[in-house]
């Protein structure tokens, strides 16, 4: 089952606030010599706060299937332990802490949302979550301040194995049916990122990020059998 092999990766690969993250050691005036780049950490520990609901959503939507509900009990406790962590560095270097009124309009507002297809929902999710890797691997690297490089270095250990969960549990869904393949594509070509469902701008560490790009095409093709280009072509969108 793949829960066994998951909860295995997620305990070998898990890190611990108080003996992993030097909280003593953060140093706000570095923290706070690049604000904008704490503007893009706000927003995405507002994004990974929203996962007690976009969760338990897709949960819901996947009620019978024992594997993917499994899993994503533990990718819920990971995304919130993100927000917690995220959030307490704001607070600790005194960058606009986000506020349990804020929480709860996020949820407010996206309350009503439902998902109709739970293939397409977790094609959306592996690329977000894809995505996310990517931007918390370039935020390690231009974060100047030491506490909040590591602290990015273990979001992103975690959300690549978030996205290669999300791969594992659609490959058996896409086996020998063209319609899930051709959902998942679709997907991929008409993506929009979770986070957009709670910020205006989703942070990008990187605008067109190339290596992103590419290794999320080789994703699609390995599961799909088909790039997402030649899938874009086949439905007449030219390049994409």
């Amino acid at each position: 089952m793949i829960y066994d092999e998951y909860l295995t990766q997620a305990e070998l690969q898990r890190w611990i606030l108080e003996a992993d993250v030097a909280w003593n050691a953060v140093d706000p005036k570095i923290a706070l010599s690049q604000a904008a780049l704490l503007d893009q950490v706000r927003d995405s520990a507002l994004i990974e706060s929203y996962f007690p609901i976009y969760t338990t959503r897709l949960m819901r939507a996947l009620w019978d299937q024992i594997d993917a509900t499994s899993v994503f009990s533990i990718q819920l406790y990971e995304s919130y332990k993100h927000f917690y962590v995220l959030n307490r560095y704001l607070e600790l270097v005194s960058y606009r802490p986000i506020t349990d009124q804020e929480l709860v309009a996020v949820r407010e507002r996206n309350l009503d949302r439902e998902i109709i297809d739970p293939i397409a929902e977790l094609a959306r999710y592996m690329v977000s979550e894809h995505f996310a890797a990517y931007f918390f691997l370039r935020l390690s690297r231009q974060a100047r301040e030491p506490v909040l490089q590591k602290i990015a270095e273990f979001i992103a250990r975690d959300e690549f194995r978030h996205t290669q969960f999300a791969f594992d549990l659609l490959l058996p869904r896409v086996r020998d049916n063209d319609g899930a393949r051709a959902c998942v594509l679709s997907a991929g070509l008409n993506f929009r990122h979770v986070g957009a469902d709670v910020v205006a701008s989703v942070p990008i560490a990187e605008k067109n990020d190339l290596q992103a790009i590419l290794t999320l095409d080789k994703k699609m093709c390995r599961l799909c059998g088909k790039s997402l280009k030649e899938f874009a072509k086949g439905e007449g969108h030219g390049t994409y």
